[in-house]
Order: structure tokens, then sequence, then C-alpha cells
């Protein structure tokens, strides 16, 4: 029988024997599609095992247990059936009315040395040597029995108030009997209204020792609020008990009891997993259910791949891949890092190192608290600062720099996600709205490209609901889309930018700078940070989000000289080079003409980079532009930028070139 005495039995079950004897109606939902492993003890020789058994199956097994003497099960597509002929005869009995005098408990035996798991679901391989449990009552796929849930319902409230026999009826896919639990059609309103009737009117059967049973109506259902709300609102005599996914030590019983399914290497002795494979296995395996665990046995045996190679076995079933591209990552490539992302980005000396940092921990695939291993994304990174000074262009140059393309730094502007239900833009609209087929962005790009930079920018400007999103994402490093599909982020580089504390809302008029150019660095940090507790803390009342970032925070400085001067070489350098390559053209830039664009780069320095590029622009590419254009020169030549003139604000065309053209020697 089931050993619900045992400390290793899941909680919810020991919850399911606390209030079986006290409530007449519970709602059991969460992961029900699931298979449920329970402990079970040998009636001989009083040892502990484990079974695996449809979700049905378990509470049919369950009540049996417990000596309730008739179990049925119901379900929209079988409708109602039971275990035995005695159980169904002895039902019809009680729903005609009729007194029926108590009988001996009418249990089925167990199969004599049944003790092993039962078969895997699916295509999962059985157990070599473990002989497969046939205790308990198997759902008979050819089996029908009443499919009107009205007429049903009618039956079991008759047997539930009789106080002979104790009854228990599991109803099955119960959120399926419901289109709407907010607008119920007329049938479904008399069917879920018997439900509450038959709760409050279910009678106890008392025990022969003196105990009791309750007759009880158990619902298997999704979510709860599947159901009508009157159900369980103000209803004393129910009780919801939700089912979890297995959790660590459910994982860890896994693999020490199924290590022997995987592939075997041929020639290698089979022995026990050690303690660190089985907690690599459990760390890996977060948040997957019993049907998934055993779907990496079956892949593991179509792929020939041992347990000792888990991490890509696990790999290959989250992401589709063969190979982690953190595995392929060049070391020289990271050798070089540090050049590499300032010959990118000017300055920012905080940045670079936390950026290192991160780099280094994200090949190395390390987290705190985790055993080693973690289940969330591979970095996390909150940059803040005024605006134009590198945070967009630091994500771009770190998904260059780990994949080889900035492309795979995906960006999402979270000021295009304010309002309500932005949420469902990110993660796929539920079924039945519009937009279900197309899925969520960030869940299509991340199941996409899953080894990649996930950048959110300005993420102050995103509406509340959205961050609940990313709690789970940093977190768990899991999200579920609309369409149910887990989809898993520990592959992922993940940063935040804000411009949160370079600017005070004043009301109604216009927003004024909290920080300058002419502050140190150290002011201008601090004032930055306190900005971002404020708006966390005491704006959006959510300091727990703010915990998660934990000590991430790495503020951008401004542009300060001589900062700007390289900014402009860089810029310069560029444009040269595009040039050359597109029109076959040489471009010498005189020192006169840089110095200038230098005088009126510096008069800008508080929108940063961006600033500057904007003065380049202006000043540089729009006469440039129009000096090729106006003079049609052809290609192979030299061009000399021998002055800048600045005309003046008012002049209709305030800059303009001089300009030498020569021969390509």
């Amino acid at each position: 029988m089931i050993a619900t005495d045992t400390p290793e039995c899941p909680g919810w079950i020991r919850e399911l024997v606390r209030f079986l004897p006290l409530k007449n109606l519970l709602f059991c939902y969460g992961n029900i599609h699931d298979r449920i492993s329970c402990p079970v003890r040998d009636s001989a020789t009083r040892a502990i095992s484990w079974l695996e058994l449809e979700p049905p199956q378990f509470f049919t097994r369950f009540l049996i247990d417990k000596n309730y003497e008739v179990v049925g099960s119901f379900d929209p597509v079988d409708g109602l059936t039971f275990c035995t002929p005695a159980m169904e005869g002895l039902y019809k009995k009680l729903q005609s009315g009729k007194p029926v005098t108590p009988t001996t408990s009418i249990t089925p035996q167990p199969a004599t040395g049944a003790s092993g798991p039962p078969p895997p679901p699916g295509n999962a391989p059985c157990l070599d040597g473990d002989p497969l449990s046939q205790a308990g009552c198997q759902e008979d796929p050819g089996k029908e029995g009443i499919k009107d849930p009205i007429q049903v319902m009618k039956g079991m409230r008759m047997a539930l108030t009789n106080s002979s026999i104790p009854c228990a009826f599991v109803v099955n896919l119960a959120s399926r009997l419901v289109t709407s639990p907010s607008y119920l059609a007329e049938q479904e309103k008399v069917l879920f209204t018997q439900m509450l009737k038959a709760s409050l009117t279910a009678r106890t059967v008392m025990r022969p020792d003196g105990g009791a049973w309750n007759n009880a109506l158990i619902l298997i259902c999704d979510k709860l609020n599947d159901l009508p709300a009157f159900l369980y609102l103000n209803n004393p005599r129910a009780r919801s008990i939700h089912i979890p996914r297995p959790d660590a030590s459910d994982r860890s019983r896994f693999i020490q009891r199924t290590y022997r399914a995987f592939h075997k290497t041929p020639g290698i002795l089979e022995t026990e997993p050690s303690p660190e494979l089985q907690g690599l296995f459990t760390a890996l395996t977060d948040g997957l259910t019993y049907y998934e665990l055993w779907s990496l046995v079956s892949l593991s045996r179509l792929e020939k791949e041992p347990l000792s190679n888990i991490r890509k076995i696990c790999e290959r079933y989250k992401y589709g891949v063969t190979d982690s591209e953190w595995d392929k990552i060049d070391p020289a490539r990271l050798e070089g890092a540090e050049s590499f992302i300032r010959g990118r980005v000017k300055g920012q000396n905080v940045a670079v190192a936390a950026v290192l940092d991160i780099v280094k921990r994200a090949k190395m695939g390390l987290s705190a608290g985790t055993g080693g291993v973690s289940s969330r994304p591979r970095g996390v990174l909150f940059f803040a600062g005024p605006t134009g000074v590198g945070k967009t262009e630091m994500a771009k140059t770190l998904a260059e720099l780990l994949f080889g393309q900035e492309e795979r730094c995906i960006r999402f502007d979270m000021s295009e996600y304010n309002a309500p239900q932005s949420d469902q833009r990110l993660l796929g609209a539920p079924p039945g709205y519009v937009g279900y087929e197309e899925g969520g962005q960030l869940t299509k790009a991340v199941r996409e490209n899953p080894f990649s930079i996930l950048l959110f920018d300005e993420i102050e400007k995103a509406h509340g609901s959205i961050f609940d999103k990313f709690l789970q994402i940093l977190d768990d490093g899991r999200l579920t889309d609309g369409k149910g599909e887990t989809v898993y982020f520990s592959e992922s580089i993940i940063i935040f930018t804000s411009n949160l504390g370079t600017v005070a809302e004043a009301g109604a008029s216009s927003p004024q700078a909290m920080v300058s150019p002419d502050q140190p660095y150290h002011q201008m940090r601090e004032a930055i940070l306190s900005g971002i507790r404020q708006h966390f803390n005491y704006e959006l009342k959510r300091p727990e989000i703010l915990n998660r970032f934990g000590e991430n925070f790495v503020v951008f400085d401004f542009i300060r000289p001589p900062l700007d001067e390289e900014i402009v070489d860089l810029l310069l350098d560029k444009l040269k080079k595009a040039i050359r390559e597109g029109k076959d053209t040489e471009l010498v830039i005189e020192e006169p003409v840089r110095n200038t664009l230098i005088t009126l780069a510096r008069q800008n320095l508080a929108h940063g980079g961006r600033g500057i590029r904007n003065i380049v622009d202006a000043a540089l590419i729009n006469p440039l532009s129009r000096s090729l254009f106006d003079l049609g020169l052809d290609k192979g030549v030299r061009l000399r930028l021998l002055e800048l003139i600045d005309n003046g604000e008012e002049a209709p065309v305030r800059f303009t070139l001089k300009i030498q053209e020569t021969p390509c020697t």
C-alpha cells in the first residue's frame, strides 16, 4: 500500500491524507498531466519502493488503500468507470437510494512480488531487471461508462449521501467540463451546482474501530480558477491541494532508481552514479516533470549518450542543439577580451571590469548556492548611467565577443511594453486571444537562439506586470509561454539598461538633470544608485525586484575629455573605411578638421557618445555627402579635407568643407 507515513512521502500526498477525513470536496491542481511518484510499502517485507502512476490511477489506488469500498473515476471521454464489477454493482445500489448493508472491504490485492517502478511513459525504456508493478487499478481505454456529466453527478450525489458504505469519486480533466468559469452555460450551471450540493450533503461513514470515512468528491483540474468560484469560496467543506513538479529530492531519487535505464557504454562497468553526478543531474533537470525525466532516458538511448554526459543530454533536450556554444568559444578570443571591448567602448573602466567578470563566470557556468550548476541565466547585468555613454554598445560588443556576431544581442525596447497586457506580447497571448498562433516575442527569440545576449533597454518604462516575469527568469531560468511550452534562459546573458537617477521627474514641468559631467564619478554613481533604489522601493513598491539584481549594477560614467577625442577618432576611422570600401576613394582628414570636430563635440558631452556622433553627422557627414554628390567624383581619387567651416546657426547651410581632390598614386 502507499506509505504515506514515511518522511520521503511528498508533502501534497500527506496533505491529502490529513484533509480527506475532514473535507468532502477536494481540488487537486497543478502538475496534473504528469505521472505521480509515491512510496509503496511491501506488505510482507515492509520495504519501501517507489511507484509511478497516472493521476487517476494514483487517486484510485490511494482511496482503495484507505478502504473506500466504492471508488469511481469519471472523465468527459470515458465516462464513469470502476475498478471491479463488484464496486460498480454496489454503486448502482447506492445511487438508487435504497439502504445497503455494509460489507467487508473489497480492496483488490497487489500482484505478488510487485515492488519496482511501473513502465515509463511514451517510448521511454523499461528498467532492466526491475519488475513492473501491476498493483492497483489500471485504466482500460476500451471501457466506457455513462458520459453525461449531469446524469453521473446525480448518481454520485446519491451515493455520497449514504452513511453505510464509504464512497469516493475522482473527476479527472475537470477543467474540460466548463467553457468559462465566469460565464457558465445553463447546463454547466446545473452541473456545478449539483457538485456543490453533493459536497454539502455528503455523509460520514463510521468505522468498526471508531474511526470514520468522509464520503468525498475529488476534482483534478489544471488551475483552481478553471472552475466556478462558488464551489470553493466560503465553502468550509472544500480544500485545494497543489500538486508540484518534482523537487530536488524527487529528481535525485529518480536517478538513483533509473540510472540502469540510460545508454550503457560498451566495456564500461555500470556503477551507481556518484554523489557529484546525482547533484549535477538534479541541478540540470530543475523544473522538469517525471515524463520529461523519462524523455531524457529515451534521448540517452536514441543518441547513445551515457548518463555521464547528462549535461549534453539536457542541452539537446532543452535547446535542440548538439553542442553548447559556450564550449565552442575560442579561448584565444577570450584572452583578448579586454582589448576587444576597449576598442569599441571607450573608457568605462568599471563597466569593462564587470563585463569581463561576467564573461569568465558565464564560460565556467558557476552560480552561488547551486552546487556548481545553476538553471539561472549565465549572467545578469544592470547597466545604469546617462544616455549615450555606451550601455547598448557594450551589450552588442559582448554578443560579438562571445558568439561572433552583434545579431546575437536580442534587444527589447521596454518603452514598447508599457501597456497593461504587454506581458502577452513577450510570452504570447493565451488560447483564444488574438496573436496566440504567433507566440511571444521574447519566448520565440530565446527558443530560436538560446545562446544569446538578451538586452532589455530602458527597463523603467516597462509595465509593472512584466517585472513578475523577470522575477521568474532570474530565479528559475525558465518561462512558460502562452502555448504552455517551457522556454529556458539558462544559456543566456541578460542585460537591463536604465537612465534612472540621471533626471528627476518634476511633475508637469520639464525633467531636471540630477547628474552632470562636472561631478566626480563616485558622486554621480551614488546619485544614480539612489535614484534606482527610490524607483523600485517607493514608486514601483517592488523591493524584491531590486534584490534580484543584487550587486550586478554597473554605472557608466559620462564621456569626459580626453575620451571624446578617442570617440571622434573612432568615428572618423569608420568613415574612412566605409568610403574606401564603398567608393574606392581615399579620405584624408587634416588636423584642423579633426580639431574643429572635437571642439564641437566637447560642447555636447551631456549627450554622451550619441551626442558626439550627432555632431560628426551634422558637421562632417552631411557636408561631405553634399560635396560628393555635387562634384560627381570618379572612383580611385584621394580627397583631402582641409578645413571645416562653421557658418553659424543662422546660416542656410551651417557647415561647409574645403576639399582638395588628387588622383591616388
